[in-house]
């Protein structure tokens, strides 16, 4: 009879043992790492979107470039900006009153999405006196034919701004903008 009663307390006390194992794992793997890898019921990581002393940019994009130039009367140079691998400038044109010419995107073959052109305008010594600026935000995605190739090629005019009328006799311009699919 005792061997009975060491075979019931061994299995009472293995069934314990084997109740306290499994809910140990309940808790462990319900408080334990998530596939995310923090445990669960830890706040989510969340991105940062405030930088102690960032300011966040005001205005319209700029390029430095425009006002380092000096270009000589009755011509148009290029500024150089950041997507200048991106993109080829044809036909550009001044004539006292407007700039012209277009962007024809060489990186890869999608819509351009948005694009802005700033132009500068220089007085006969080459000092700059005015900016202008061109932009084009296409709607992404709504193309009446989903077969049809998208075209590259932009083509801008800037006029000179009524302030600097009459007075600009250079231009300049560069690319601060550029997003394609």
């Amino acid at each position: 009879m005792m061997s009975s009663i060491r075979i019931a307390v061994v299995a009472g006390v293995s069934a314990v043992a084997a109740i306290a194992v499994v809910a140990a794992l309940v808790v462990g793997f319900s408080n334990g790492p998530t596939p995310g890898g923090g445990a669960a019921g830890a706040a989510a990581p969340v991105a940062k979107t405030e930088f102690p002393g960032l300011t966040a940019p005001t205005g319209d994009p700029q390029l430095l470039s425009i006002a380092r130039l000096a270009p000589d009367a009755g011509t148009v140079q290029l500024a150089e900006g950041p997507f200048d691998d991106r993109f080829e400038v044809n036909d550009l044109a001044f004539d006292g009153a407007t700039v012209s010419g277009s962007i024809l995107v060489t990186s890869d073959v999608s819509e351009v999405i948005n694009l802005e052109v700033l132009a500068g305008f220089y007085d006969s010594a080459g000092a700059l006196i005015g900016e202008g600026r061109f932009v084009l935000e296409s709607e992404h995605g709504t193309t009446d034919d989903a077969s049809k190739i998208p075209d590259e090629t932009v083509a801008f005019r800037i006029d000179v701004p009524a302030a600097i009328a009459g007075q600009a006799s250079s231009a300049a311009v560069g690319v601060p903008v550029l997003v394609n699919e």
